[in-house]
């Protein structure tokens, strides 16, 4: 392998990891620190790590292109729904002023070349490292197995965490380019190590004691640039031909990274304004992600059509917000065995045979 080959690979990994660090990634593992200990942690990043890198794996780029034409809009409006969430968070999360600055910065990224990409994701790289070693980082030893909810909790959530976690990379179009572009499949080996190692970072910045990140300025330029990066990757891609018919325009772009932007404003100083409502939105939105996605995705793939995708995603909507918001955790039960009915009564429909998903 000759050193540009090897650059490349790694630059591509490194740019995979960087693009899917989102608000999930940066924010959601205190949540599970703090409910359920190291188990939570455990059950949120294992089919994390292992499900993104399967998916370099597992998928071929004829097989990508293929399974881009049966997925038909859903990819780019994933796409849409990932820049939306990570401008929300920003206003939700960083002061104004460095909000402002990270979503103007992540929509101007959007138009950048490939190379200048490769070279901003070490950079990315570099300061994530550098905050994570620089923000006051606890013993990992003061973290419990178990957290503030009773572990057979984790239990039903698994298979809905996992669920999304595995699937929602055939959507995610960094990925796609990712696979297109570099020299190696093997970049996204490089991805499971760079993204274990930010997770398992984060983690380490849980405080036990209060049940809650430790407030630091690490911590905040950490989320600042890498939710600036997944804006523009993801601002990329939804500009881009990958999107399809469906691609957008910079105008619809910034029209909907401000009233993101805005929103998320409005859950960090609005009426009614606190932690526990601007948790409970974050909870919510990310049924996007453990429910419509991968439901949708599936549905597609093996050839479900017609009301029966969106029944099941209607009876799942009340179902996910009683388990993840409100604890009935036994709820998720309902949409998983439902989608497995369905799939399984499609199984031998003549469109699926030639799929790639695993």
């Amino acid at each position: 392998m000759s050193s540009s080959h090897a650059w490349r690979t790694i630059a591509w990994g490194l740019f995979a990891s960087a693009s899917w660090t989102w608000c999930i990634g940066m924010f959601l593992p205190f949540i599970m620190l703090r409910d359920y200990g190291w188990a939570g942690f455990l059950t949120f990043a294992i089919p994390n790590v292992i499900g993104c890198a399967a998916f370099g794996y597992l998928v071929d780029r004829d097989c990508m292109r293929g399974l881009r034409e049966r997925l038909g809009p859903w990819p780019a409006r994933f796409t849409m729904a990932t820049i939306i969430f990570q401008a929300a968070f920003a206003g939700w999360m960083l002061p104004p002023a460095i909000a402002l600055a990270c979503v103007v910065a992540g929509f101007l990224l959007s138009w950048c070349r490939s190379r200048s990409w490769l070279v901003l994701s070490v950079v990315i790289g570099t300061i994530t490292l550098a905050c994570l070693l620089s923000g006051n980082a606890g013993d990992a030893q003061g973290i419990a197995m178990t957290g503030a909810r009773p572990l057979a909790e984790i239990g039903f959530l698994a298979p809905a965490i996992a669920l999304g976690f595995v699937l929602c990379p055939y959507l995610d179009l960094t990925f796609h380019r990712t696979l297109a572009e570099s020299p190696s499949r093997h970049c996204f080996g490089v991805f499971g190590i760079a993204f274990a190692a930010t997770l398992t970072g984060i983690a380490w910045l849980f405080d036990p004691s209060t049940g809650a990140p430790r407030a630091s300025s690490g911590l905040l330029v950490l989320w600042a640039a890498q939710l600036a990066f997944t804006i523009g990757a993801h601002g990329r891609e939804r500009l881009s031909p990958l999107a399809g018919e469906d691609r957008g325009s910079p105008f619809s772009l910034g029209v909907a990274i401000t009233v993101a932007l805005f929103a998320g404003w409005l859950l960090r100083v609005g009426p009614g304004a606190g932690s526990l409502l601007g948790e409970s939105c974050y909870l919510r939105y990310l049924g996007l992600y453990g429910l419509v996605f991968p439901f949708m995705l599936l549905f597609r793939v093996r050839g479900v059509r017609g009301a029966w995708p969106w029944i099941a995603v209607l009876v799942g909507i009340p179902c996910y917000e009683a388990a993840f918001v409100h604890h009935a955790t036994g709820w998720i039960i309902l949409p998983i065995l439902l989608l497995g009915v369905l799939l399984w009564r499609h199984w031998d429909n003549d469109e699926t045979k030639d799929t790639c998903l695993p």
